[in-house]
């Protein structure tokens, strides 16, 4: 534990507390976790335990727990709804709920342990080996005692430590479930009991009509605004947009409410406040500035929004294309909302401190993932997150998972130029099943370690569910 000690305590700055336990069979479980408050009326500790069961918690849950039960916080929801439900159920609880997660719960009278993430895989959680000792954790660092993988987030899995065996509700099963989970079977060197699962077709791909077709290329010769009204005359479109506008302005406003109203300095004494406690990560693209021009409504009127914009010093001047399109951005939302304060915050990183935080500390972060990418893509976030010294909100609105949902990225506009719209709907097909695989366990892991929160509002489950259910051509 003292390995990672560090890492864990820097995630939740609010509370670190260890819990030991033997089990029957002589089992020594070591139980560690920190706490970063943001839901419930009160701090609530962890691990919670008590005759029966043992809880670690990390996440949001936005939709699923009744309004009356909000003021105690949804990390004592879950335990008190996982120690009343039977053993068999707890999966079927745990997939109600709405928002990221990742846990782990030890059911004492039955002695097993319960262990997983939400299936987008939103939180981090490593398993990792030595010998015949096992630990799941958030975070940890490059070690030559213990091998990580990522858990993958396929469902809830049971450990049971009477037989030593592993067993798997899944979520569902799609092209990747099989080899994500012969990928842990190997690391462990057990066999896992899949559970009985629905396999869920993907949506099934339909040509776009004439009549959009020759909409379509009506727009081609046509200034922006000039589209952009005639496809809000049409009421089919504006149908779509309006129910997307405002899914999406419930996901933003869940997670902007849910937390204290304090900043990281105040919260300590929990003294009133006007100081920032929401940021966006901000390169001025479409994604960061819909989620800061729909913010500025949920966000009190007195409190600044910190605008985050990282750069590198290879121009020198720190004059690289998201520092001046996130400069241009920034105007427009002073001019759309004059009565808010926006904080532009230039994040400006010289190559020395970058090679010195990445070889010390960054690359635990990333770990167990090690690639190129990787890389570079942590280190851009864990600068841009860490903000300015006086950059005080506990919360980080990100635009991430925009890309995937609405076919952001070169490579889909390339696929739509080699196979049309049937090329299109495959390769956003094979994005969306990819990545609860990819970088958002990293990323949570990069973000919580200045003691913020990272917070999706793309990946909302109801958004994702309607834009999911739109065709390629629609979105």
């Amino acid at each position: 534990f003292q390995i990672f000690k560090e890492q864990i305590s820097r995630r939740g700055p609010d509370s670190l507390e260890t819990l030991t336990c033997t089990t029957a069979e002589n089992i020594s479980l070591l139980f560690a976790a920190s706490v970063l408050w943001l839901q419930g009326k009160t701090l609530t500790k962890q691990p919670i335990a008590n005759n029966e069961a043992v809880f670690i918690y990390n996440g949001d849950i936005f939709k699923g727990i009744p309004d009356g039960c909000r003021s105690e916080g949804d990390t004592q929801y879950i335990f008190d709804l996982l120690t009343k439900v039977e053993p068999g159920n707890i999966h079927n609880e745990l997939y109600k709920l709405q928002g990221p997660y990742a846990f782990i719960f030890y059911d004492k009278l039955n002695n097993k342990i319960y262990f997983g993430r939400d299936k987008f895989g939103r939180r981090s959680l490593l398993i990792g080996k030595n010998n015949n000792n096992i630990i799941l954790c958030s975070v940890t660092q490059r070690t030559k005692d213990y091998e990580f993988i990522e858990l993958p987030s396929v469902g809830t899995f049971i450990w049971d430590l009477k037989s030593n065996s592993f067993a798997l509700h899944p979520f569902s099963q799609n092209d990747n479930f099989k080899k994500k989970v012969e990928e842990l079977e190997q690391f462990l060197e057990e066999d896992i009991n899949i559970r009985n699962t629905e396999i869920v077709q993907d949506q099934i791909f339909c040509e776009p009509s004439s009549n959009h077709i020759d909409m379509y290329k009506s727009l081609e010769n046509m200034d922006i605004d000039d589209a952009v009204s005639l496809l809000l005359n049409n009421k089919d479109w504006m149908s779509k947009v309006t129910t997307l506008h405002a899914l999406l302005i419930d996901s933003i406003r869940r997670r902007i409410s849910s937390q204290p109203t304090f900043c990281k300095i105040c919260i300590k004494d929990q003294l009133p406040c006007d100081h920032c406690t929401v940021g966006i990560l901000f390169s001025g693209g479409v994604d960061c500035s819909i989620l800061a021009l729909l913010s500025d409504q949920f966000v009190e009127k007195n409190r600044p929004i910190d605008l985050f914009n990282v750069a590198f010093d290879e121009t020198k001047d720190y004059k690289t294309p998201d520092r001046l399109t996130g400069l241009q951005t920034f105007q427009e939302l002073q001019n759309l909302c004059p009565n808010r304060e926006w904080r532009f915050n230039e994040v400006n990183i010289t190559k020395s401190e970058l090679d010195e935080r990445r070889h010390m500390h960054i690359v635990d972060l990333i770990y167990p993932l090690k690639s190129v990418l990787d890389d570079s893509l942590g280190c851009a976030l864990w600068f841009a997150s860490r903000g300015f010294v006086d950059s005080n909100c506990r919360v980080l609105l990100v635009g991430m998972g925009a890309d995937e949902l609405f076919g952001g990225y070169t490579k889909h506009r390339a696929a739509f130029k080699r196979e049309s719209w049937s090329g299109l709907h495959a390769i956003l097909t094979e994005d969306w099943q990819n990545l609860p695989y990819r970088n958002l366990g990293r990323d949570d892991r990069v973000v919580s370690d200045h003691g913020r929160q990272l917070r999706t509002p793309y990946l909302d489950e109801q958004v994702v569910n309607y834009v999911r259910g739109l065709q390629c051509w629609e979105k």
